[in-house]
């Protein structure tokens, strides 16, 4: 096989803020890690655990990650007993957006509910030392502990699941080193700090997300009829059935703005099963038949 596959298991250890175009004074909040976001942390803390007398060379270390190792986007999680069960989005006939775990599910504006808390700021003048005028918002975050809506449970932490593909398997050995790392937004203010508690070789279940994989192509792939990253609609072709929504998804790479592509977004459903191609960025592309 050219790659092997591992499940991985991050708590929260502080708010998570993961941007999202905003809605007014809101800045809101997606639900899920993206491959990039998780790609550019465990570049940041390989790079500098290699370098640590001199500066890291973070383009260098990158581009190696980029080449060896993919990424799924890491999903709100939950332990229950020894197991844990993920969340998972899913766009369905006359319901919209709904969130499934196992045999529960939840409409995306409950389930946001229950995940989410905001956080207020403001700029301050500095001639008045008192906020600046028109700059009152709020910001979204994924709090660190389940919200129970009925206040009868007790609240459990917020884990985040997703996979990782190695080309090469000496890799392993630095990804195992990492033990903590910092995603998303404001990370300098605290936020975003995550601690891996599951590392597991899945080797005698070759699934992903409960999907068939496959690993002796240039890429890893996997066969679904829902797509749970942001899938390009190459080689999708027009009398594909589908719903679902979609965005233009892009963001920086270095010095450099990285290309906007219009994206089906994670949850998004097709009538008929695809093989997805994960490429280095994190996206999903359809396998050309």
């Amino acid at each position: 096989m050219t790659w092997t596959v591992h499940k991985w298991v991050w708590r929260l250890e502080a708010p998570l803020f993961i941007g999202m175009p905003p809605a007014g004074a809101l800045n809101r909040c997606r639900l899920y890690v993206p491959a990039r976001v998780l790609w550019g942390a465990i570049t940041a803390e390989t790079s500098r655990l290699k370098n640590a007398d001199d500066f890291p060379d973070y383009s260098k270390c990158g581009q190696c990650i980029a080449n060896n190792l993919r990424f799924t986007y890491l999903f709100p999680a939950e332990k229950r007993g020894d197991k844990f069960y993920v969340w998972l989005p899913k766009y369905e006939t006359k319901r919209g957006l709904v969130w499934h775990c196992n045999e529960s599910e939840l409409p995306d504006r409950d389930f946001r509910r229950r995940l989410l808390d905001s956080r207020p700021g403001t700029a301050i003048a500095p001639e008045s030392d008192s906020a600046s005028e028109g700059t009152l918002r709020e910001t979204e975050c994924i709090n660190p502990w389940w919200r129970d809506s009925n206040c009868h449970e007790e609240s459990s932490a917020v884990l985040l699941l997703g996979y990782v593909f190695l080309r090469n398997n000496d890799f392993w050995e630095q990804l195992n080193n990492i033990d903590i790392i910092f995603v998303g937004g404001d990370t300098r203010y605290g936020l975003g700090k995550i601690c891996r508690i599951g590392w597991h070789d899945i080797s005698d279940d070759l699934s992903v997300f409960g999907k068939g994989v496959h690993l002796d192509g240039e890429n890893p792939e996997i066969q679904s009829d829902i797509v749970w990253g942001h899938a390009l609609e190459t080689n999708l072709g027009h009398n594909q059935s589908s719903q679902g929504s979609k965005e233009l998804f892009g963001g920086w790479n270095q010095d450099k703005l990285w290309e906007k592509q219009l994206a089906w977004v994670p949850g998004s459903t097709f009538k008929k099963q695809e093989i997805w191609s994960i490429d280095k960025n994190g996206y999903w592309i359809c396998k050309q038949k």
